[in-house]
């Protein structure tokens, strides 16, 4: 039972991920905030920037390179900036350790499913239903039973160990990894074994019986391997996640025989080791297929990564290890700490002096394989390949200037999501949260790289491909000599300083709270009287907050608008001029957003003191207005009742007494 009321909901995230979640073809990420559960919905905008703006000379010679008739026309520029809108938020009867995501058979919403970890070794697979625009939970796992097989009296409670989820890339199953050794595996029924099911079923069978309602779920049963069964030398696990590119499910796992201890190096230096692990689902039983030995005492986390790159990329406190698919290993000392700590082969990068302890990490690029390294006080760093075919000859890191982002971020990262499309969030529970976009200067850098994997994943090119590269390159006869120059340079990695990044977006947070105060307020003061101030965040993020019951408009500007009887805002949306296309790459879900700009035009009805009335239309230019007369809005003929916009802001249409007139925007903005 509660026996406290909570003032304000929980704000630090400590998870966050991306998927299809309120329909199939949908953009959401999910974000839990300990015990709550947040959907936001990603929308894009569209912003005017001036010409020349923030550019320099780039907007000068784009220019100059236009090849128009009408040369005298102003180049309008525009930015595409990513939102997010909340959708919905659930409190939750726990708290969240991990999340992932399932491709669920038949959900509701025809999208994705959500599956929850919680202390205690408890899982919930919940998906979106549209009709009560609600999430609904399809089913619950638990595995808090003393009577799993394994488990000892001695053993250490639920809550005293590290338990996480990690699941399939190809949704084959998940694995929650609890207690000390357990791993409990819930498979998920694949479309074509579902669909023959669902055949079989459909006879003239009188009644549904338990086992048909049992093929209809999306899941089959569960069950609990000890990962000590796997191999007898798993008995002190660290971390363990799911890799890419296998034909049945397979996992990674860093484990040692023995507990790992600073206090030890003399003794227990290099006692890590490395198995990777397939799963049979049907027998219940699993097969090692590689194994390498003598990593590093501090990894501490395995992070798979998809093609071109593959393999897994083990992090460590001192170092990043990549293994591939065949067990061969390339490594990069990041401080002069790793010389001490191992004696593993390492390229030597200590000038670097990063500490990775509590660091984040996530793939950046689908096409480079670039990964982003997220440090503790919000540091940004890149670690890119070098790539000979599928084989990683070398790893570089370099560190993201301030110039280009590098230092926008103002505290330690908990999460990491890749949104797509040039986009991240990053979760904190030190600050606040930031949705944040990226763009590589460098467009040879994914054309390069899609170059060197395709000839990595196959050296005999058809004649048939071959012919389409050579179509290609007549119709884009500027790029040839880029193309051959690329392909040369196909082992290189990504250039320092191709990455930029900006904010696009901020999730607030009043966490952690270090410390409070009510705020007395002065005696003729009331609506200061009783706030709260808190002292929060963590390091740069730390801040002054003040929590009100009320809330307090902040007066922008003032305007007077004398014999007013009514005001509309009017949102009425510019038209792209006629023969203008996007450019290849540019965000097309902008450009059809519904709420770019803001609203631009204030109508005033107005009523005189000897009876006449009229309407007067203002621009709006940030907190000014001035009097305009462009455009076919009706202003003499009698008073306006209402004005508002129709077919998401291109038709406004303005209500008169005796009449109603509707007009296109482009008609309304323009002379």
């Amino acid at each position: 039972m509660q026996v406290y009321t909570e003032i304000a909901p929980p704000t630090a995230v400590s998870h966050a991920i991306n998927l299809p979640f309120l329909s199939a073809r949908a953009n959401n990420l999910v974000v839990a905030k300990n015990s709550l559960l947040q959907v936001f919905e990603l929308r894009s905008t569209v912003t005017d920037v001036a010409p020349g703006a923030g550019t320099g000379n780039e907007a000068d010679n784009a220019t100059a390179n236009l090849d128009t008739e009408a040369a005298d026309v102003p180049l309008q520029r525009t930015e595409n900036t990513a939102r997010l809108v909340l959708v919905g938020e659930f409190p939750l009867a726990g708290t969240v350790v991990s999340l992932a995501r399932i491709k669920a058979l038949n959900t509701r919403s025809r999208g994705e499913a959500l599956l929850v970890a919680v202390r205690d070794a408890k899982l919930s697979l919940v998906e979106w239903d549209p009709e009560t625009y609600s999430v609904h939970t399809i089913s619950i796992h638990y595995y808090e039973n003393p009577d799993v097989p394994g488990l000892a009296p001695w053993d250490a409670d639920l809550k005293d160990t590290h338990n996480f989820l990690t699941a399939d890339p190809t949704n084959r199953c998940a694995a929650l990894k609890f207690g000390l050794h357990n791993l409990a595996i819930l498979p998920f029924r694949q479309r074509d074994l579902a669909e023959d099911e669902y055949d079989s079923d459909m006879g003239d069978a009188p009644a549904e019986s338990k086992a048909d309602i049992a093929h209809k779920t999306p899941y089959s049963s569960s069950f609990v391997l000890r990962l000590t069964n796997l191999d007898p030398t798993l008995t002190h696990p660290v971390h363990l996640a799911f890799l890419h590119e296998y034909r049945e499910p397979t996992f990674g796992v860093i484990a040692a025989s023995q507990a790992t201890a600073p206090s030890l190096l003399a003794h227990r230096k290099d006692i890590l080791t490395y198995n990777v692990f397939t799963l049979n689902l049907e027998e219940k039983a699993s097969t090692k297929l590689l194994s390498v030995e003598g990593l590093p005492y501090d990894i501490s986390r395995v992070v798979p990564l998809p093609h071109p790159v593959g393999g897994a990329l083990l992090v460590g406190s001192n170092e990043l290890i990549h293994v591939d698919q065949g067990g061969k290993t390339n490594g990069v000392a990041v401080n002069e700490l790793a010389r001490a700590c191992t004696s593993f082969a390492l390229h030597d990068q200590s000038e670097l002096a990063l500490r990775l302890e509590g660091c984040t990490v996530e793939l950046l690029s689908q096409d480079t394989g670039d990964v982003l390294l997220v440090l503790s006080d919000g540091t940004i760093f890149v670690l890119t390949f070098s790539l000979d075919g599928r084989n990683v000859t070398a790893m570089t890191v370099h560190k993201v200037d301030a110039d280009h982002g590098g230092s926008i971020l103002k505290a330690r990262a908990s999460c990491l999501s890749n949104l797509g499309r040039g986009r991240l969030f990053i979760g904190s529970e030190d600050g606040e949260s930031v949705l944040m976009g990226w763009n590589s200067t460098s467009g040879q850098g994914q054309l390069r790289r899609k170059q060197s994997t395709a000839a990595g994943d196959d050296d005999d090119t058809s004649d048939a491909e071959e012919d389409d590269m050579d179509e290609d390159d007549d119709l884009y006869n500027d790029t040839a000599p880029a193309v051959k120059k690329v392909t040369a340079a196909a082992s290189e990695p990504t250039a320092p300083g191709s990455y930029t990044f900006r904010i696009h977006d901020i999730l607030p947070s009043i966490a952690p709270i270090r410390d409070t105060i009510l705020h007395p307020g002065k005696e003729n003061d009331s609506l200061n009287r009783g706030d709260i101030m808190l002292s929060t965040g963590r390091g740069a993020a730390g801040a002054i907050t003040a929590l009100s019951r009320e809330l307090h408009p902040t007066m922008l500007s003032q305007t007077e608008l004398p014999s007013a009887k009514g005001v509309w805002a009017v949102h009425a949306r510019k038209q792209a001029p006629a023969g203008v296309f996007a450019e290849f790459g540019q965000d097309a879900e902008a450009n059809s957003s519904s709420d770019v700009d803001y609203d631009q035009y204030l109508v005033v009805s107005k009523a005189t003191e000897d009876g006449s009335e009229s309407t007067v239309v203002y621009e709006v230019h940030g907190s000014e207005l001035s009097e305009t007369d462009k455009g076919d809005f009706e202003r003499e003929e009698g008073v306006t009742l209402s004005v508002g916009v129709l077919a998401r802001g291109t038709k406004v249409v303005q209500v008169l007494r005796s009449e109603v007139r509707t007009y296109d925007s482009g008609k309304l903005v323009s002379h």
